[in-house]
């Protein structure tokens, strides 16, 4: 019995070894082609590098959004609160896909010619943009686009049998865990937000200044 196991774990360490050197044969004769790519993450590289890009520019967006909120002529904590804390979570998603980027053997890449580079949210010349309803309505498609962005590249590392093979599980399960939950839970919350203050604004006058304060103090609790 013994001998019939130590023959069964010679021929498996045999079998391995061989399959190894059959995997890593182009790595071991090109030393140029030894990097962490594999499966389909070439199919997707433009699609990351596009939304890393897409989130960079949010956090900026968000951030300039932020500190429209704390001017002396508006002072809404709680929006900027609100704006900020989107701004933060942007930052943090494009840094984890710089990070994936690097990890599946790629150099982590920007693309400055992206088509949603140059949202709306970046023409803060517009006063109009620092009004609490419309703002709330521009950061809810923001985070709709970048979510649209993120199932879509999801969608292409999900589909197997597809040519070219694009099937990537590790890809989707990097989105599912860092990226699409959050954007979702963003969207709802937002808009939530959207009919709580359209309900505060079909009112007269002095209460809706009294309903905007005090649900930008409510902002300010729970963001």
């Amino acid at each position: 019995m013994a001998l019939f196991v130590k023959v069964t774990i010679f021929v498996l360490v045999t079998v391995a070894a061989v399959n190894a050197a059959v995997t890593d044969q182009s790595c071991l004769t090109n030393m140029k082609k030894c990097t962490a790519r594999f499966s389909g993450y070439a199919y997707v590289t433009t699609d990351i590098a596009d939304l890393t890009t897409q989130l960079l520019d949010q956090s900026y967006d968000f951030l300039f959004l932020s500190t429209a909120f704390n001017q002396h002529n508006k002072d809404r904590p709680g929006f900027e609160k609100l704006y900020r804390n989107i701004a933060d979570k942007a930052w943090a998603d494009a840094i984890a896909l710089m990070k994936y980027q690097s990890k599946r053997g790629h150099r982590a890449k920007l693309n400055a010619g992206y088509k949603y580079a140059n949202h709306e949210l970046r023409s803060l010349a517009d006063p109009t943009l620092a009004e609490e309803h419309k703002s709330l309505k521009l950061a809810m498609e923001y985070e709709k686009l970048v979510a649209e962005t993120t199932h879509a590249i999801h969608r292409k590392s999900s589909v197997a049998h597809q040519s070219p093979p694009q099937y990537d599980p590790d890809v989707a399960h990097f989105f599912d865990e860092k990226i699409v939950q959050g954007r979702a839970d963003s969207v709802r919350k937002l808009t939530g937000y959207i009919h709580q203050l359209e309900d505060i604004l079909n009112v007269d006058k002095n209460t809706r200044d009294m309903g905007l304060h005090l649900f930008d103090q409510y902002l300010k609790t729970v963001e």
